[in-house]
């Protein structure tokens, strides 16, 4: 029995994991097409954007990846910071990142808010995310680890879980294709729809004691 339970509890972590993939795929897509050009939740990328301009003295190319990484960092730490007590929990956190991304879909739709102001809350959620992914065991924002594993396991053999890795990777794929198709028809629905993904997670996980 016991081992019935974890197993279910493996695969709702799993499919958990791979919505807040194409999540983060959406939300991604969207601060690269509409809020500046940097990634919110790619700290590498971002990073050598932000090398790349310092080395050519360009101020106005430097601040948006410095805002995203510096956004996506505090994210982290606000998360880790406030549930440094419950390592386990997982539901708080991601209704913490619903109400984020529920504010970033209002003040889109909201004419005047700077885009940097967007793009520093986004790279933050996407922080919180990231911080709140460890916990199911899996990373959802920064994949080239995941698709490292992933290959090397199918060459050499080896863990089942792989399974959920390649799974994260096709729906960060998928969640980009989507958010560009509705960016092109409903614009404001792009933030709206990382929504749904994330209450989609939460909806999966169900009640899990750790994460009152």
């Amino acid at each position: 029995m016991t081992e019935l339970v974890a197993g279910r509890a493996a695969i709702r972590a799993g499919t958990a994991s791979t919505l807040l993939a194409a999540a983060s795929g959406v939300v991604d897509l969207w601060a690269v097409t509409s809020l500046g050009g940097p990634f919110a939740g790619v700290v590498t990328g971002n990073l050598v954007t932000v090398g790349g301009a310092a080395g050519r003295a360009d101020a106005g190319a430097l601040w948006p990846p410095l805002v995203a990484v510096l956004g996506f960092a505090a994210g982290v730490a606000l998360w880790a910071l406030a549930w440094r007590r419950r390592p386990d929990a997982v539901g708080a956190p991601l209704v913490a990142e619903l109400v984020v991304l529920g504010a970033l879909a209002v003040a889109w739709a909201v004419p005047g808010v700077p885009t940097l102001v967007l793009l520093a809350v986004a790279a933050a959620a996407m922080g919180g995310q990231s911080s709140t992914a460890l916990r199911l065991g899996e990373s959802t924002t920064y994949l080239t680890g995941t698709l490292t594993g992933a290959v090397v396991v199918l060459v050499a053999g080896g863990a089942r879980g792989r399974v959920v890795a390649l799974k994260q990777l096709a729906a960060v794929v998928a969640g980009a294709a989507v958010a560009a198709v509705v960016l092109g028809v409903l614009a404001w629905a792009v933030p709206v729809l990382a929504v749904v993904l994330v209450a989609g997670a939460l909806v999966v996980l169900g009640r899990r004691p750790t994460a009152r």
